[in-house]
């Protein structure tokens, strides 16, 4: 009888010493539950729904040594707050890629978004990994990518129940993390880009009704292929900002990141009617070189329209190179408002910086979408406050949050304390019929000297004041991206409709 050799074991993970690894930033990997964390303070009565944000959380080291802090593992994150009480429930998005290296036991993709460099056992296999946000539209939840098509979760137990293609509707194989939703009727408007899963300059734009049918679908095409990781919905309009983030197959074939920036391109924006579409679509050219980060808010006043949105005058080259000059630095974004008068002819518009303060993570009160705002929440640094805290794997961590008021041209702080950052504000209305702004702002605190997080809950309008609760998690959540809050009435309606 012939003697079997065993295959060698698998070496149990163990993962680098990098910033993107160690210290506050290290990997998670726990799924479990919370049940009534501490709470410091009163959870306002009238918070009673669900917190779901996205991270990504690498379930095993980087095949190829190293990788950025983008390219992990899809993790959501759920605090249920009901009757002054909060629940936490952690739980990884099944993707494809999850299970395929868990029944492997090591990593099998390589880095992030570049096929060419992952093991031929998983060639031509789906490589999402659900990490970006969290989204909440017809009933459903999704957590999305903008690499793959959106995932559908349980809202109440986080259990995967795979990708959503609309009844078969959806034929990109990509969609953006950042659809919006218009908040007077309901529809959805989302794009997908490279949408075969290869570098293209085409854009689709989908239209999907209150109730979840994708109703339509348009293709545009772009000068190069960008990185289009927004855009912005107005009443009547939707426009994209095509920045110099370029994508070029050759480049991701020799093994280099899957972006670049190049100063030599230009910058455009494309504003297309909602109703009319692609054919009636309008291009201009921008007066400057530079990336939208995310946006606040488009909106409508006369003849004029006008992009709300954070930019900067490079790309992220803290994750993507320039190819122009290696050593380039990245530049913070700043809130700029930029006005398109549709009336005239010219290619030209104007560009102003409304609010004199760096920052990322915009948020607004969505109520109030699609018209001009009030209010405007971000994160951001404060040095009068407190001192920066030292540079991590996204760049320097947020030590504040800030509510800007353009009617009295004020910002106000909220200061987390030393060796503490806040991450996305997410704005919740103290009740449906409430003015603008009036309500709470709800973010994840990394309290990094104690290793653990918390959810501090904000008067919106009052950040200074600190937080009127604190939810103290006896454990460190990975650092998130984006997330959503639904009231308990609106899963309670999903519920009776499914």
């Amino acid at each position: 009888m012939q003697k079997v050799t065993p295959e060698p074991p698998v070496p149990a993970p163990q993962f680098p010493d990098q910033l993107v690894y160690r210290g506050y930033a290290a990997p998670v990997r726990i799924e479990g539950d919370v049940y009534d964390a501490e709470v410091e303070g009163q959870i306002p009565a009238g918070l009673d729904g669900v917190f779901y944000r996205a991270s990504a959380d690498p379930q095993y080291p980087p095949l190829l040594g190293t990788d950025i802090f983008i390219n992990g593992d899809g993790m959501t994150h759920m605090v249920r707050l009901e009757a002054g009480h909060a629940d936490l429930k952690m739980r990884y998005v099944q993707t494809e890629k999850l299970l395929r290296e868990r029944r492997a036991r090591r990593p099998l993709y390589g880095a992030y978004r570049n096929r060419y460099t992952d093991l031929p056992d998983v060639a031509g296999a789906d490589r999402g990994t659900a990490n970006t946000s969290a989204f909440w539209h017809h009933g459903k939840l999704f957590a999305l990518k903008e690499d793959s098509r959106p995932m559908q979760l349980d809202p109440h137990s986080l259990a995967t129940l795979g990708y959503c293609d609309f009844g078969g509707a959806l034929k990109s194989r990509t969609f953006t993390a950042h659809p919006k939703v218009d908040p007077a009727t309901g529809e959805c408007l989302a794009f997908s880009y490279n949408c075969q899963g290869v570098s293209s300059n085409e854009i689709q734009i989908h239209w999907i009704s209150r109730e979840g049918v994708l109703t339509r679908t348009e293709t545009l095409r772009a000068p190069y292929c960008s990185m289009v990781h927004d855009s912005l919905v107005s009443r009547n309009y939707i426009a994209f900002v095509i920045s110099p983030m370029i994508n070029d197959e050759e480049r991701i074939r020799r093994g280099e990141p899957f972006w670049h920036w190049d100063s030599s391109q230009r910058t455009y924006v494309v504003i297309i009617p909602r109703r009319e579409g692609v054919a009636q679509a309008r291009w201009y050219t921008s007066p400057i070189t530079g990336m939208q980060t995310h946006s606040f808010n488009m909106w409508e006043e006369r003849s004029e329209l006008h992009l709300d949105h954070f930019v900067t005058e490079t790309g992220w080259l803290s994750l993507f190179p320039d190819i122009n000059d290696p050593t380039a630095k990245e530049k913070p974004p700043y809130a700029e408002r930029w006005s398109f008068d549709l009336s005239r002819s010219e290619d030209q518009f104007s560009v102003r910086r409304f609010i004199n303060h760096i920052g990322e993570m915009p948020m607004i009160d969505r109520r109030f979408a699609m018209q001009r705002t009030r209010h405007f929440w971000f994160g951001t640094n404060n040095p009068v406050l407190g001192p920066m805290l030292p540079w991590g794997p996204k760049g320097p961590p947020f030590t504040c949050l800030c509510h800007y008021d353009e009617h009295s041209n004020k910002l106000s702080f909220y200061y987390s304390g030393p060796d503490s950052s806040p991450e996305e504000p997410l704005f919740v209305p103290r009740s449906q019929d409430s003015a603008e702004g009036d309500g709470w702002l709800l973010s994840m605190v990394g309290r990094r000297a104690q290793n653990r997080t918390d959810l501090v809950i904000l008067d919106a309008c009052h950040l200074e004041a600190g937080p009127v609760a604190t939810v103290k998690f006896p454990c460190r959540l990975h650092e998130g991206f984006h997330g959503v809050w639904v009231p308990m009435d609106d899963l309670l309606q999903a519920e009776s409709q499914n």
